[in-house]
């Protein structure tokens, strides 16, 4: 049986999915069948991050209420072999009309398909995070490395233990040393005792991550940047190697 991972952030504008959509493509490089699900129905990003805004019809949504297959609803992506995408409802309202119960039992069968299953939820602390985290073996917190982000990955860290996730990390996104020196941005160490999580992985700023992003392409596939290099390296820590923090980074971000 597969893993499933929440991925969270405690406010908006972290990098979250684009952490999502690269560390995917990555597992799937490495020969891991990867579901990615899009948790937020509010904004429904992760189909133009990945460059398949015209391909997800069904989503989460009616799968858990059976009106959909899985096999039929989790569109396989047009280039990155191995990964499917399962989009969140167009209408929010349709999520609230489904029980947790059965939020966590699509989870479940995902699981049985899939060696990881990647869950994108919305920022913050709502719902979406206590719906699916009673079916997540694991959490991540996206968060960068100001104040204001680092409470709301505090916040979101206990959430998620209230709700019972085992084990929880922070990957500390858009390192700049330059930022670090000035005291406009904590280091990574502070970043990890503020927000009492144990750290998986540091991503430094890379103009190539928004580039793409804007493009509807992604990053593994388009850029040999320090960004892309800092999602493989997570990808291998989630499937249990040991990989320095910034093995590979040609930059200074210590």
């Amino acid at each position: 049986m597969g893993t499933a991972i929440l991925v969270a952030s405690g406010k908006g504008g972290t990098g979250k999915t684009s952490f999502c959509a690269n560390v995917a493509v990555a597992l799937c490089a490495m020969g891991e069948k990867v579901l990615l699900i899009d948790a937020d129905a509010g904004l429904r990003s992760l189909d133009l991050v990945l460059g398949m805004a015209d391909s997800l019809l069904f989503s989460y949504a009616d799968v858990a209420r059976g009106d959909a297959l899985l096999k039929e609803a989790a569109v396989h992506h047009p280039i990155v072999r191995n990964l499917r995408v399962l989009t969140a409802p167009a209408d929010p309202a349709r999520r609230s009309e489904i029980p947790d119960a059965q939020l966590c039992a699509l989870i479940r069968r995902a699981r049985d398909h899939f060696t990881y299953v990647l869950i994108d939820c919305p920022a913050g602390v709502g719902r979406e995070i206590t719906a699916f985290a009673p079916a997540a073996q694991r959490a991540v917190i996206v968060s960068t490395a100001d104040a204001l982000a680092l409470r709301g990955a505090q916040k979101a860290s206990q959430t998620l233990r209230q709700a019972g996730v085992p084990e929880a990390h922070i990957v500390v996104n858009r390192i700049r040393r330059g930022m670090i020196d000035a005291g406009a941005a904590v280091n990574i160490d502070r970043a990890m005792d503020a927000s009492g999580l144990s750290l998986l992985g540091a991503v430094p700023e890379d103009d190539d991550v928004a580039v793409c992003a804007g493009r509807g392409q992604i990053l593994l596939l388009e850029s040999e940047g320090d960004g892309q290099q800092a999602y493989w390296n997570i990808a291998r820590r989630l499937r249990g190697e040991r990989v320095p923090l910034l093995d590979g980074l040609r930059g200074q971000y210590q």
